[in-house]
């Protein structure tokens, strides 16, 4: 238990937010519905906070060109989940997100990207696949997307005109983990593959400045992503779970949800 509780706190801690595998079954009865009924609902709410994510702008051949120097994003959602049997869920998520990116597009150029807080939607599902005694191995696949103004433009420091300059943002992922339950706790572990198709355009010139932005479509350099984390499932009609996502990113995920 040290050990995974060491994982969840580190701050080396390394997509999108996978979930834990047994979800379905968390909690196992809800506020109101009894054990019988085949069919729950639960309302939830997820953080979401990505310290790092390796992207790369597509076409480049330059390593000092194409590579994202930062790409830190913060996400708030609503979240509305349909279960059916303790087995298979769907859900969706509505809320808001922003970014910080920033990136050398030549040595000599420092150019930094803020988004506002501007919606945000997904849609997913999950599946538990196998049951071993107390192991349970599921299946998760999630797709985001969201339209977001550039609110602020740094060149080397120094402010440019934002008027026009949008960001769209969208990215599937498809993951497969493993949880067990000891005691309270559900600690899991998986692997993810996640695809992100964004594109950075209408950057308007600026006469203050040489440099003159183009439309750039941004991908994942790193798409395989290591999950970790731990769910708290033993209170009737709610559930928690904390997660960190490695390698393809540093990430960390608090949701909670409850069951009627």
């Amino acid at each position: 238990m040290k050990f995974w509780i060491f994982l969840l706190l580190t701050p080396a801690l390394f997509a999108l937010y996978n979930g834990n595998p047994s979800l379905p079954n968390m909690p196992e009865e809800g506020i109101w519905a009894s054990n019988d009924t085949w069919w729950g609902i639960k309302l939830g709410y997820e953080w979401d906070q990505v310290f790092d994510k390796k992207v790369k702008v597509v076409g480049r051949r330059s390593s000092v060109r194409e590579r994202f120097d930062t790409y830190e994003s913060l996400k708030n959602q609503g979240t509305f989940t349909f279960n059916a049997s303790d087995r298979f869920e769907l859900y969706g998520k509505l809320g808001v997100m922003k970014l910080n990116l920033a990136q050398r597009p030549t040595d000599a150029v420092l150019m930094e990207y803020q988004t506002d807080s501007e919606l945000l939607w997904s849609i997913g599902g999950r599946i538990v696949l196998v049951y071993w005694d107390e192991m349970v191995m599921g299946f998760n696949a999630l797709y985001s997307g969201s339209f977001m103004r550039v609110a602020q433009i740094f060149e080397n420091g120094g402010s440019r005109r934002t008027s026009g300059a949008r960001f769209k943002y969208a990215e599937w992922q498809l993951g497969i983990s493993f949880s067990r339950e000891i005691g309270i706790l559900l600690p899991y572990i998986g692997l993810a593959y996640a695809s992100m198709h964004s594109d950075l355009y209408n950057v308007p010139d600026d006469p203050n400045f040489s440099f003159q932005v183009a439309d750039e479509e941004i991908k994942t350099r790193q798409p395989f992503l290591l999950l970790l984390g731990v769910g708290l499932t033993k209170v009737r009609g709610v559930s928690l779970n904390l997660e960190s996502r490695l390698i393809g990113e540093r990430a960390i995920t608090l949701n909670g949800n409850v069951r009627f």
